[in-house]
């Protein structure tokens, strides 16, 4: 017989899975900041003098998939 108390949903609410989502890459990597009213993860420490910005990312259109 099978053990049926595994995790059944992936997600805490549809409401919030995008946010919850950037905020786990900003913990999984420090040097990352979270912006959430824009849905936006940045580079700690905000840009620096003479470099580019770049923005990628990407995904369904529900859920974040890559960014960098």
């Amino acid at each position: 017989m099978r053990n049926e108390a595994h995790v059944k949903k992936l997600i805490n609410s549809p409401e919030s899975v995008v946010t919850d989502a950037l905020y786990g890459m900003a913990a999984a990597h420090p040097g990352l900041s979270v912006e959430p009213e824009a849905g936006l993860v940045t580079r700690a420490g905000g840009p620096r003098p003479g470099k580019v910005a770049l923005l990628s990312g990407g995904g369904s259109g529900h859920e974040p998939l890559h960014a960098g």
